[in-house]
């Protein structure tokens, strides 16, 4: 346990989340009070010198050891509006802040984390607004390892995906959108799992009415989106496990989606079909018919006895029975997730699911971090949970040198809260299939509206750089009973698109 005493300020979100990355159990107390000695502890605060100038800075004593640090809070540039001040000016001593603090806890104990003083789910938007700003890549790798303490490596890979945004979703378009269609059903819970989802053989009869609500909330939507002409880029069904609907429901589902004027000029359709359990050619093939290009199988390991630990019913024989299943109904884009850090793994149980991987040569790859979900089996139990950071570290090394032997280039990335290690997810591609969907949503640069219970819009306005969430309802029956007011948000957000 180590108490942060604040001072001067009230950052107390980030001043948390920061110590955690060193040190498990934190109190937070704003006081001016110096501390007991008897205690651990950190001061953290923001105050001016002798010259007027605010400084940030920290200072610390951990088990008889001592550092302190501070830095000078950067001004805002003379140019920008008084608005435009305020908003750099607090960011600026909320990183000032943090910067100190890091320094302080890396001395303290020795650790460094690889993320250096970035906490947040989406690091490569920070690089966009660098460029933004007209910075050049050198200046944003120095900025990043010296004044943000990342590792080498990690500032590049920032760098590569924002070269690759650049690339790609590139020059932005303020009247687009994505649409995300959730399918909240799955065979059974996986153990890692916190996603809103409804078993199958227990929900099996809502399946009908859930989708009956669903495609009128569409239809409403799609409605606007023709008079409007609204562009729209990509589609995205996910879940749950969407390919547990019988080729019927999908076509029920698709017929509605092809109301919309621009289906046949959609940039990517993407199924997240998700586990090989719920796989059949009869309905491969009507997803192929209905234009999908684009198919994900989530394997998640290729080692049985750990599909047994993490609550899964399949086996390793059905991943690639799937998988020959998707190449003989002939699509030629396909995703697959692995996760690192799952109960019982091991660097050579890793090896022979990437070995596995490496026979099938899926266009996509996404490698996950286990992260511990609030509301998953694991978060109670998470004593099952032995691999520390050492070994994860070991493992993503090993995912790399693969990666890079197979000639998969990383093209989206994210982070989440309680991390093995504090590490990230990558998502790797072949060269020039990357998922543009899965770049637009980590860039949160072009609107996405989400479909179904539990899914979650994400309006953006390009002119304030704003990302405005407007959730539906999580609960199957809630939705179904309050579809109304899925109507009204998305008829809300459409007839005020920017």
């Amino acid at each position: 346990m180590i108490q942060v005493i604040l001072q001067g300020h009230k950052n107390i979100y980030d001043t948390r989340e920061l110590t955690k990355l060193f040190i498990s159990e934190v109190e937070i107390i704003e006081s001016t009070d110096q501390p007991s000695e008897k205690k651990d502890y950190v001061i953290s605060r923001l105050g001016k010198d002798q010259q007027g100038n605010l400084q940030a800075f920290a200072r610390g004593d951990m088990e008889g050891r001592a550092a302190e640090y501070q830095i000078a809070v950067k001004e805002p540039e003379e140019n920008l509006s008084s608005r435009e001040k305020t908003l750099v000016y607090d960011k600026n001593q909320r990183e000032a802040l943090r910067s100190c603090l890091f320094m302080v806890l890396k001395d303290l104990t020795g650790k460094k984390p690889v993320w250096g003083i970035f906490t947040g789910i989406r690091p490569v938007k920070i690089v966009q607004n660098m460029l933004e700003a007209s910075r050049n890549y050198d200046e944003i790798f120095q900025e990043l390892t010296r004044e943000k303490f990342l590792d080498q490596d990690k500032a590049q890979l920032l760098i590569d995906i924002a070269k690759k945004e650049r690339e790609l979703i590139y020059p932005l378009e303020q009247r687009a959108v994505n649409l995300y269609i959730s399918i909240p059903f799955c065979p059974s819970r996986c153990f890692y799992c916190s996603f809103p989802s409804n078993d199958l053989y227990r929900k099996e009869g809502e399946v009908d009415q859930y989708l009956t609500e669903l495609i009128k909330e569409l239809k409403a939507s799609i409605t606007i989106i023709n008079r409007e002409k609204i562009k729209v880029n990509t589609l995205y069904v996910g879940g749950g496990t969407p390919s547990i609907l019988r080729r019927e429901q999908f076509e029920a589902l698709f017929s509605a989606l092809q109301e919309l004027d621009q289906y046949s000029d959609l940039k990517e359709i993407t199924v997240e079909a998700g586990r090989p359990d719920t796989f059949s050619v009869e309905v491969l093939k009507c997803l192929k018919e209905r234009g999908v290009g684009r198919i994900s199988l989530n394997p998640q390991t290729m080692n049985e006895k750990t599909l047994v630990a993490i609550g899964r019913k399949h086996t390793p024989q059905e991943i690639h029975k799937a998988y020959d299943m998707i190449r003989e109904v002939g699509f030629e884009s396909v995703n697959m997730d692995l996760i690192i850090g799952l109960p019982g793994e091991t660097l050579e149980s890793l090896g022979h699911t990437l070995e596995e991987i490496g026979k099938l040569q899926p266009e996509n790859l996404t490698v996950h971090t286990l992260a511990v979900k609030t509301n998953s089996y694991f978060k109670e139990h998470q004593e099952l949970l032995t691999l520390g950071e050492r070994g994860v570290l070991q493992m993503l090394d090993k995912v790399e040198a693969f990666t890079n032997r197979h000639q998969y280039i990383p093209y989206y990335m994210y982070r989440q809260k309680n991390m093995l290690g504090n590490f990230e997810n990558v998502g790797y591609s072949k060269k020039g299939r990357e998922s543009l969907y899965n770049m637009k949503i980590m860039a949160e640069k072009e609107t996405i509206l989400g479909f179904g219970a539990g899914a979650v819009s994400k309006v953006v306005n390009l002119k304030t750089d704003e990302v405005k969430r407007v959730p539906n309802i999580k609960g199957l029956g809630h939705y179904m009973d309050r579809i109304e007011e899925a109507l009204e948000k998305k008829e809300e957000i459409l007839k005020n698109f920017y």
